[in-house]
C-alpha cells in the first residue's frame, strides 16, 4: 500500500511504453462519457467485456507455455485451459449477470424479465448495445491485448520464463479487484442516479489499476517480495512448475 504514494514508483512505472500505450486505452472512456452520454451502465459492461477478452488471451498463453515443457507440459497446458476456461467462465458470467440486475433495477424493476441472464452471448448483445459506439471501444482494448500477447508475451520472450499454472492464476489478481470495484461502484452509480463523476472515478480507478498492472508486466512490481506476493512469484518461476510434474514437493 505504501507505493500507492511513492512517487519514485511511479515515475519508473511511468518510463514503460506498455504503460503509456495502456493508460491511453483505458483513459478512452471519457470521451463516451464526455461525447457520446455514457453512464454508468456501458461503462462496467465494458469492463465486464474486457475481463473476457483477457480469459480468452490468457488461454494461448496457458498452452503456449505448457508446450515449452514438452508433451508432459502440453498435456497439463490443455488440461488446465479447459478448467480455465469452465472456472472463468462461470465467475465471469455470475459477475455479468449481477451486473445486468444492477442495470434492471436502475431502469425500473420491470426491465428485469428481458435480461439476459447466465447467458454470455446474450449478455455482449447487451453489452454492446447499451451506449453509442461500445463496440469502438471494445476493439480498441482488443487491440491491446494482442499487442500486450505479440510483443511481450511473444517477441520479448515472456513465455520462456513462465508456466501453464502461473499464467491460469495470472487473470484472476486483476479481475478480483475489478470486480468488487465494478461491484461497489455499480451499485453506488446505479442507485444514486449515475452521477457524472462517480462514473468518471470509476475510470480513474481502472487506470490506476491498469498502470500497476501493465508495469507488472514490465518488470516493475506494485507490491513488496513477501507475503502473498511472493508466493505468487515463486509459482511463477519454471522450477516450482517442473517439481509439479514430477510430482515433487517445493522445498521452501
Amino acid at each position: 500500500m505504501n507505493r500507492l504514494f511513492d512517487i519514485g514508483y511511479w515515475s519508473r512505472a511511468l518510463t514503460q511504453p506498455l504503460v503509456w500505450l495502456g493508460l491511453f486505452i483505458d483513459l478512452l472512456p471519457i470521451y463516451g462519457v464526455l461525447a457520446w452520454g455514457w453512464t454508468a451502465v456501458p461503462l462496467v459492461m465494458l469492463y465486464w467485456m474486457e475481463n473476457i477478452v483477457a480469459g480468452v488471451m490468457t488461454i494461448p498463453r496457458i498452452i503456449i507455455s505448457g508446450a515449452t515443457y514438452k508433451i508432459v507440459g502440453l498435456a497439463a497446458g490443455l488440461f488446465l485451459s479447459v478448467f480455465f476456461v469452465f472456472h472463468y467462465g462461470l465467475f465471469c458470467m455470475v459477475h455479468g449477470t449481477f451486473l445486468m440486475a444492477f442495470a434492471a433495477f436502475a431502469s425500473g424493476p420491470e426491465s428485469m424479465s428481458s435480461m439476459p441472464m447466465m447467458d454470455i452471448n446474450g449478455m455482449f448483445a447487451y453489452a454492446l448495445n447499451t451506449g453509442l459506439h461500445v463496440d469502438w471501444m471494445l476493439y480498441a482494448i482488443v487491440a491491446f491485448q494482442v499487442i500486450v500477447f505479440v510483443w511481450e508475451f511473444l517477441i520479448k520472450g515472456e513465455w520462456k520464463n513462465t508456466n501453464p499454472m502461473a499464467e491460469m492464476f495470472s487473470p484472476y489478481s486483476r479481475i478480483v479487484v475489478l470486480h468488487f470495484a465494478l461491484f461497489a461502484g455499480a451499485a453506488a452509480l446505479f442507485f444514486l442516479g449515475q452521477p457524472m463523476l462517480g462514473v468518471l472515478g470509476l475510470i480513474l480507478f481502472r487506470a490506476i489499476w491498469g498502470v500497476i498492472t501493465n508495469a507488472g508486466r514490465s518488470g516493475i512490481p506494485f507490491g513488496p517480495e513477501k507475503g502473498l506476493n511472493q508466493s505468487l512469484n515463486q509459482i511463477s518461476k519454471r522450477e516450482y512448475f517442473e517439481r509439479a510434474l514430477k510430482g515433487e514437493r517445493d522445498p521452501s
